[in-house]
């Protein structure tokens, strides 16, 4: 079973206007359209059974919406984690919200979303969500469409790891997008897990093959990023890599399988 841990999709109305937007600040080419279907063919294409969705709330009023469509998605092999925008202030019930409607976790972008990772204020919000059952995705490291300071690095990461012992947090593109020397040096072999998304290729295989021993196959999920990556090339890449045949399905899809309660 191969889960795909890290993907996007928007709405058909919002899709066209939402990645034409995203690239033009980011300087990326889209692999698909940002569209539910367009994601479910490219699974098809990839052999990619699970894929989860992370959507963002760029502002604290989008919270609602964007979690009741996320909630009422019915495509076969798609699910969806939650948003919170950190400024959302019915942020305890929406938790509330979230746990009963059976979402497995909540993304978090702290440069769309304009907040420090490690910022106090938020402390409470992470509090509820863990002791909710949820897990945390966070961004991290380097954004393309945004210049430093990033508010999501290895140290900042390091002190939301200190501060809440036993959350389940994943750290995307391998714990901090550029920021690979301060993940081997703070992150390695802390209980969180990296996802692969927009990243693994780029670290290449040397690099990538450390970063993994060393963390731990087990904390390791496979994600595309999808429409920014490409699912079937990044999994190709995964094959390739100098581990053992049960490190690779683990990483693939036992890991996010487990994970996710599944």
């Amino acid at each position: 079973m191969i889960i795909d841990i890290h993907t996007h999709c928007f709405t058909d109305k919002l899709a066209s206007r939402a990645i034409g937007s995203l690239s033009n600040t980011s300087g990326l080419t889209p692999f698909l359209d940002g569209t539910v279907a367009g994601l479910r063919g490219s699974m098809l294409a990839a052999g990619v059974d699970l894929s989860i969705i992370q959507p963002i709330a760029t502002k604290p009023e989008q919270t609602v919406s964007i979690n009741r469509w996320a909630a009422n998605l019915n495509v076969e092999g798609i699910i969806s984690f939650g948003t919170l925008h950190p400024d959302f202030t019915d942020w305890r019930e929406e938790i509330k919200w979230l746990a009963a409607e059976g979402f497995k976790g909540v993304k978090f972008h702290p440069e769309y979303q304009d907040f420090f990772v490690d910022d106090p204020r938020v402390f409470d919000i992470y509090d509820a969500i863990f002791n909710a059952g949820l897990i945390a995705l966070f961004h991290s490291g380097n954004d393309l469409s945004f210049n430093e300071p990033f508010h999501c690095t290895p140290p900042k990461l390091k002190r939301i790891l200190d501060t809440f012992p036993g959350a389940v947090i994943i750290a995307a593109h391998m714990g901090g997008y550029r920021y690979w020397d301060e993940v081997e040096e703070l992150l390695l072999g802390r209980d969180v897990y990296f996802d692969t998304s927009f990243s693994i290729q780029e670290m290449g295989e040397a690099k990538a093959e450390r970063l993994i021993k060393q963390h731990g196959t087990s904390k390791i999920l496979f994600g595309s990023d999808s429409p920014w990556g490409d699912s079937r090339a990044d999994i190709s890449f995964i094959r390739s890599l100098n581990l053992e045949d049960h490190e690779i399905n683990n990483i693939l899809g036992n890991n996010a399988k487990k994970l996710l309660k599944l």
